[in-house]
């Protein structure tokens, strides 16, 4: 899938993205920021990616972890640093929900920063019971 937005490209095909800009985002995050390049592109082998373009140049990224049938993770959601403040994060977001292989499949998502995006678009807090089991 193809959306343009302004001066924008966001588009479904993952051959355009590039491993090593994702690297570089997630590098900068507090989520991530210790990934391989390796194992970064085996998650975006292994989901449904979204990468924003100007001028042929990548400025943004999100992915999605699914079974198509009863949950849809939304993850690694990013806009570069100088691209930010026009929308684009809200584009993202909303092109993620269009997908109609995700109508009416329920979405999670966790964030620590960006709960003010995503409960524009219905997300809400839930209590606290979530649970994790690192690698070992």
């Amino acid at each position: 899938m193809r959306w343009e937005f302004r001066e924008y490209i966001i588009n479904t095909d993952k051959s355009l993205v590039s491993a090593d800009r994702v690297k570089e985002f997630l590098s900068d995050s507090y989520w991530a920021g210790d990934r391989t390049k390796e194992l970064i592109e085996k998650t975006i082998e292994h989901s449904f990616c979204y990468g924003v373009y100007y001028r042929e140049e990548q400025v943004g990224f999100a992915r999605v972890v699914t079974d198509y049938a009863t949950i849809v993770w939304i993850s690694d959601v990013y806009i570069d640093r100088n691209h930010r403040r026009k929308g684009l994060g809200k584009k993202l977001i909303a092109c993620i929900l269009e997908t109609p292989e995700f109508k009416n499949v329920r979405i999670a998502l966790v964030t620590r920063d960006a709960h003010g995006l995503y409960e524009q678009f219905g997300f809400e807090g839930v209590e606290s019971v979530f649970m994790m089991r690192k690698p070992v």
